[in-house]
């Protein structure tokens, strides 16, 4: 069984962080009815929604995604969440209101689709793998657009507001056939640049400042994980950095600028990226739960650490809370095998006229 995770794991690894947006105090900002953390539950095709705030006795509340699909990815903003259903031709679109499954939108054929984000509100943009392009799918009215060519094995996206980076792995029968890319689009979705990359499958990106730091996973056995330090003003490659272990895949920065590596088997490593250098090394990595299986890692609303541990994939998963000095002050039950993380803050639903 662990064969497998592995399997899937290199073909549709990570995904991206969104994070949630907070509480306004303008008249006409939609009031949060609900923060959540979501997890893509991969061997039984569900999306577990966990109250962000709560103790230990919180509980997790599972959406069938449906019989069909690989989803190892998971989206969110407002009241929808997007999972791309891998290979089946679907993305799922969940709504966080009513915790139900809203409808599951028609990809192209063969679209082996994993990675999603949010350009805006209603439209999520969702990559196919396996053609070598991303669609747009609109959440409000369940349909997707035209597809809109970017590079080999598109795996994992992620929007700033004003642009979607689309990390392409540059993967054949999954395994890398050289170093990966970036393809650069505007919010209308036209490309803008390709930013080629040293590193070697790249797989989950974050924000810090004015700088995307792309993971990059490398190939299995290799121990060849790297970080990629594009400048989002020249859209270049400015860095590259090695030690980042084998196969690390999933990446969050913390709310002082750190960036925090979920490496399956390993743990957590810690990188600075003002020093560059690991602030929490490969030698004494965090293991949430005393565990270093970590398939998925992010930070919520109020800064606290969210981790997930899939175990075997035979049996449920656990969500982990962390506290700022990496302690478990919660775990979660959640459904077989997840992965990722992403944040919701759902807001109350309209009144109507």
């Amino acid at each position: 069984m662990q064969n497998r995770f592995f399997r899937r794991l290199a073909a549709l690894a990570a995904l991206p962080l969104l994070a949630a947006a907070c509480d306004g105090d303008g008249p006409n900002t939609p009031r949060i009815a609900e923060r959540l953390v979501l997890t893509v539950n991969s061997v039984e095709n569900s999306l577990s929604l966990v109250p962000v705030d709560g103790g230990t006795g919180t509980q997790a509340r599972a959406v069938g995604l449906g019989a069909q699909g690989t989803p190892v990815g998971v989206s969110a903003r407002g009241a929808y969440a997007v999972v791309p259903l891998g290979t089946y031709p679907f993305a799922a679109v969940v709504n966080l209101r009513t915790g139900t499954l809203q409808t599951r939108v028609a990809l192209p054929a063969q679209s082996g689709a994993t990675g999603s984000d949010f350009v805006n509100d209603s439209i999520a943009v969702v990559a196919n793998s396996g053609r070598n392009t991303v669609t747009p799918v609109n959440v409000l009215r369940g349909t997707a657009g035209a597809e809109v060519q970017v590079g080999t094995y598109p795996q994992a996206i992620v929007a700033d507001g004003a642009r979607v980076y689309v990390l392409n792995g540059n993967l054949v029968n999954f395994a890398p056939a050289g170093p990966g890319s970036v393809t650069v689009l505007d919010a209308q979705l036209g490309v803008v640049r390709t930013v080629q990359l040293s590193g070697v499958n790249p797989s989950a990106a974050a924000f810090v400042g004015n700088r995307l730091y792309v993971l990059n996973s490398g190939a299995f056995g290799a121990n060849n994980g790297s970080l990629s330090v594009i400048n989002l003003q020249t859209l270049a490659e400015e860095s590259h950095h090695t030690g980042f272990g084998e196969f690390p895949s999933s990446i969050a920065a913390s709310p002082g600028g750190e960036l925090y590596v979920g490496i399956y088997g390993t743990g957590i490593v810690v990188w600075n990226p003002q020093t560059r250098t690991f602030r929490v090394p490969l030698t004494a990595p965090l293991t949430p739960g005393g565990s270093g299986i970590v398939a998925g890692l992010g930070f919520g609303p109020s800064g606290r650490l969210h981790t997930v541990n899939p175990g075997t994939c035979q049996t449920p998963g656990v969500m982990h809370r962390l506290t700022g000095d990496a302690t478990v002050d919660r775990t979660v039950t959640v459904g077989i095998c997840p992965f990722g993380i992403a944040f919701a803050d759902v807001p109350e639903a309209e009144e109507e006229d």
